[in-house]
């Protein structure tokens, strides 16, 4: 056990949160517009939102208008560019651990994460068998989260539960379902592309529903998610 705590600490020090990887503030960007498809959002208020430079939304947005995916800040086309932002070449760290009772733990915590990809789909969807149980953490919280679930009878290594960390605004407007927290729409149907096989299908029938889902989404929104620094409007 010692020696896969080591482990574990090692690949959390390749990441800290001012070492965002590159590519991550245009998904911040992606996760933002497609959480606003109407287009409410000014350039301005995006740049404040995903803590980058207006030149760099403008540039990213002028592309996206050249694929007729958006038009000014409004999504045109939200499947094409869910699908865009899916072939992001976007890094996380990541730990696998065994623990049947996951769902229980994560009951009994006040630490952050967000359910993603097999489990967050059955829970708003309904297609996919919950197999395994990923979850989004914040990246200076992992030593928390170890102890929770080593505590909770867990074992290190690979089975049915992953923790994934590289950026804490994976969170942004994050909802509740039953009590369980879950990433933002977009950022499921993302993560469930880029899975592939039946997470895949899942995804397309999510992608089908969006307008739904978001609505479902903005009901249930946990809403305390801000980036740090910047004050809701």
């Amino acid at each position: 056990m010692a020696s896969q705590r080591a482990e574990v600490q090692g690949n959390k020090s390749s990441i800290t949160p001012d070492r965002l990887r590159r590519g991550t503030k245009n998904d911040r960007i992606y996760r933002i517009l497609l959480c606003d498809i109407e287009g409410t959002l000014t350039r301005y208020r995006i740049a404040k939102l995903a803590q980058t430079q207006q030149i760099q939304v403008s540039l990213l947005l002028r592309d996206l208008e050249k694929s007729h995916l958006v038009s000014g800040t409004r999504v045109a086309d939200p499947k094409g560019l869910l699908t865009r932002w899916s072939r992001l070449n976007i890094k996380y760290q990541s730990q696998s651990y065994m623990l049947p009772t996951v769902m229980e733990a994560l009951k009994k915590t006040d630490l952050e994460y967000g359910l993603t990809t097999y489990r967050a789909e059955s829970m708003v969807n309904g297609y996919l068998f919950p197999s395994r149980t990923e979850l989004y953490i914040r990246a200076d919280e992992f030593d928390d989260w170890h102890a929770l679930l080593v505590k909770e009878g867990a074992l290190v290594g690979g089975g049915n539960v992953r923790l994934r960390w590289y950026d804490d605004q994976v969170f942004y407007n994050s909802f509740s379902v039953d009590g369980y927290r879950i990433v933002t729409i977009p950022q499921l149907i993302v993560d469930l592309l880029r899975e592939g096989s039946s997470a895949v299908e899942a995804a397309d029938l999510m992608m089908e529903k969006y307008v739904d889902l978001l609505r479902l989404n903005r009901l249930h929104s946990n809403q305390r998610v801000q980036p740090p620094g910047v004050n809701p409007q």
